[in-house]
């Protein structure tokens, strides 16, 4: 029965997604578009709890904490982009911000549900070995969830900032939160990133060295680019105080390092490109 149940959510769940972002982008038509508001944060919430459903199932069929490997930590990325943005527009929503966050979920979570493990192989067949490793797993996408959250804000500060030096006051720059916010919210979650980061990576090489992880070297690509966007999203979280970083640059930066961060996570699922190989 789990297994009807992992493989039906998972056909769902991209569908729902980008319902959500399609109902989300009407935001931009102000006043003069169709009133939906009152579908989104059902649709959203609803979606939420059977993503979260998605992962108790794996865990049952596991036999405990499921090690989320392969496609499937996409997905768990996914999840926690749509938590954590959740958790940061808590009190004042954005809803155009939110249409971009829910189609790059909805793309995550394709490729998760397209690749990914269904009823014929279930969360890796086996838990996590110990709640070191849990825990690394859960900061781990957390941070990931930061990092793309803020890339999208920085990609969005420079898209308002080339409307407004064009002279473009369309529904773009109505509707969307202005330039100090973005780049306020480019900076925090760069912060949380960075943080998450911090946490998740040495709780991760403590594991591995207590493992005696088969092939794990500092040298090896998947360390190095994590190093590498935690230094880089370390300057962006604190750019308003380092000197000649301006808000445009460190957008710029957000967005160079969410382009980074998707490529270590498609590396991370090829074959033999890694100790840390997430198949």
């Amino acid at each position: 029965m789990n297994a009807i149940l992992i493989q039906a959510i998972t056909v769902f769940l991209p569908a729902g997604y980008l319902a959500a972002a399609l109902l989300y982008s009407m935001a931009y038509a102000g006043n003069e578009g169709p009133d939906v508001s009152r579908f989104r944060a059902p649709l959203l919430r609803a979606l939420t709890i059977l993503h979260l459903a998605l992962f108790v199932l794996h865990g049952a069929e596991a036999g405990g904490f499921p090690m989320l490997r392969g496609w499937l930590s996409l997905s768990l990325v996914a999840f926690a982009v749509v938590m954590l943005f959740a958790v940061v527009t808590w009190r004042h929503g954005q809803a155009t911000v939110g249409a971009l966050v829910l189609l790059v979920v909805a793309l995550l979570q394709m490729l998760a549900s397209m690749f990914g493990p269904t009823s014929a192989l279930v969360a890796d067949r086996g838990p996590a070995s110990s709640a070191a490793a849990a825990i690394h797993v859960i900061t781990a996408a957390v941070a990931c969830a930061a990092l793309v959250l803020s890339g999208l804000y920085g990609f969005l500060y420079l898209t308002l900032l080339r409307q407004m030096k064009r002279q473009t006051f369309g529904a773009i720059f109505r509707q969307l939160p202005d330039l100090t916010q973005l780049a306020g919210m480019t900076r925090r979650a760069a912060l949380a990133g960075f943080l998450g980061l911090t946490l998740g990576v040495n709780i991760g090489i403590g594991v591995a060295h207590a493992k005696g992880t088969a092939g794990f070297q500092y040298t090896d690509p998947i360390v190095i680019l994590t190093l590498a966007l935690w230094f880089h999203f370390g300057l962006i979280a604190f750019s308003g105080k380092i000197r000649g970083l301006s808000a445009q640059r460190a957008s710029l930066a957000a967005v160079a390092g969410l382009t980074v961060l998707v490529g270590t996570l498609l590396l991370a699922v090829i074959p033999g490109a890694t100790f840390h190989a997430l198949r």
